[in-house]
């Protein structure tokens, strides 16, 4: 290690690295570019659960048109399925047999009813992947974008220097001053190793500084210069208890007094520890004021429970989103990208959060309330539908027994899975709610209507003088022609 590098070791500032995600495919941009163009997690995905329900709401109504047509078919032979199932009480096989040419026979087909569900549901598993994908994408942003106004809260008390080539720096001499910046060559103590270049602010409130190799002036090191930090505003100035935004421009007493009371090495890592508090704290307010919280969750990207906490273990997060994608192409563990140490720092002003409860399954529950509410009124909306599917009156079991099952399978994905998922069920539970109950109003008002019109036409009494008219070519005008002529 070079002489500089051994006499900066102790005031070295922690910075955060950047540019890393977990890649998106076209389906988890989709849902990226619906939910962060609202801006507001929680609304982005209501938005997105409505986009894809006005997707598949044709398909929806097709549906159920259509099981209300097949139920009216179902209606007419009722009387010959009634004496099929008494027929065929003791052979299942049999009654299923001479019910599909019954149907057959009538027009019934099961398949016109259920192909327009069965493109929906596709839509809806090919969406959601995407909706899933996006939350994973969604929740390793969290801390990169933390991460970024980290670094910006830091730097904001340094300078963006030039990067300047070992040639270059042989030509401009041992040190030189270009637009408020200090450039000096610190030479390395041995022989065979790099040459660093220390980069300064002429400003003395700017008291973060940064070295590069020569061989590599992409990798920067940050450090703090204990003078000027002693001689800043921000050491020396108490902030305004009545200006928030004050609280990461200014030190403040209680902080001064500590640090005049040590010495040494403890009291640069002291200073080290206090500048890296400037990072914590505005990657603390992104989190407060534009990150994955909603409502009473304190991050979405998790489920609503009280076991959970808004900001998990540094283990959890890494377990859970494994490798990630550097800017340059390269792929990495989570872990060697946001370290431990790093990630303590990065939250080290959210230490309620790393406590808290995500949630207090309300989410949950509203879930599977709705879903059962849905599941109700659907298997009321089929009820008759269902009632001659089988000879033993096993189809309506069955939708029972989903009544129950449905609900349950949902309440775990929903324990399992983040809130933002909870969040889809309730709007989808909601919105397929009111579909139903409006499409068996209008639907069931255009039948009924159908209904009474056959009804009438049906049982009409015709007078005699009537038998002979028709409306298709005034058959009966022409008759009376006939007569007058005889």
């Amino acid at each position: 290690m070079q002489l500089q590098s051994l006499l900066n070791a102790v005031n070295e500032i922690v910075t955060m690295a950047t540019g890393y995600d977990n890649g998106l495919n076209f389906l988890g941009q989709f849902a990226r570019a619906i939910i962060e163009g609202v801006g507001i997690v929680g609304l982005g995905i209501i938005v997105f659960t409505l986009v894809l329900k006005a997707i598949t709401l044709p398909f929806d109504i097709y549906q159920r048109f259509k099981m209300r047509k097949q139920t009216l078919i179902m209606r007419n032979m009722k009387d010959d399925l009634d004496k099929l199932q008494k027929q065929y009480a003791g052979d299942k096989q049999m009654y299923n047999q001479k019910m599909l040419e019954l149907q057959k026979k009538n027009g019934y087909s099961l398949l016109g009813a259920c192909l327009p569900m069965i493109i929906s549901l596709v839509i809806l598993i090919v969406a959601f992947e995407g909706f899933r994908e996006y939350a994973d994408y969604a929740k390793l942003q969290t801390f990169e974008v933390m991460s970024e106004h980290y670094n910006a809260a830091v730097l904001e008390h340094g300078v963006e220097g030039k990067g300047y080539s070992l040639q270059e720096v042989e030509e401009k001499g041992e040190t030189w001053t270009e637009d408020g910046i200090v450039y000096s060559v610190q030479r390395a103590a041995q022989e065979g190793t790099s040459s660093y270049l220390r980069v300064k602010a002429e400003d003395g409130e700017k008291f973060v500084y940064y070295e590069y190799t020569l061989d590599d002036a992409r990798t920067r090191t940050y450090y703090v210069d204990e003078e000027r930090f002693l001689a800043s505003q921000y050491y020396n100035v108490d902030p305004d208890p009545n200006k928030p935004e004050e609280k990461n421009k200014y030190l403040g007493k209680e902080l001064r007094e500590e640090i005049a009371g040590l010495s040494g090495e403890a009291k640069t890592a002291r200073i080290v520890e206090v500048v890296q508090r400037i990072g914590a704290i505005a990657a603390a307010e992104y989190f407060h004021d534009d990150g994955p919280g909603f409502l009473w969750i304190g991050n979405v990207w998790y489920p609503d429970v009280s076991y959970d906490h808004p900001i998990p273990a540094h283990s959890d997060l890494v377990s859970q989103l494994g490798d990630v994608n550097l800017a340059n192409g390269g792929e990495v563990s989570l872990g060697q990208v946001l370290t431990l140490d790093k990630y303590n720092i990065l939250v080290s002003e959210l230490a309620d959060e790393q406590s808290a409860s995500n949630g207090y399954f309300v989410l949950i529950i509203l879930s599977v309330g709705l879903m059962v509410l849905s599941q109700f009124i659907s298997m009321k909306s089929s009820k008759e539908s269902n009632k001659y599917q089988t000879v033993d009156g096993r189809g309506a079991t069955t939708q029972k027994v989903m009544l129950v099952v449905m609900p349950l399978i949902y309440g775990m994905f929903a324990f399992l899975m983040s809130a933002a998922f909870s969040i889809y069920m309730i709007v989808s539970s909601i919105v397929a709610i009111l579909v139903t109950l409006l499409s068996n109003l209008i639907i069931g008002h255009i039948f009924n209507k159908k209904e009474e019109e056959k009804f009438k036409e049906e049982h009409t009494r015709k007078l005699p003088w009537m038998e002979g008219y028709s409306t298709k070519g005034n058959k009966g005008d022409k008759g009376d022609k006939k007569n007058k002529k005889k």
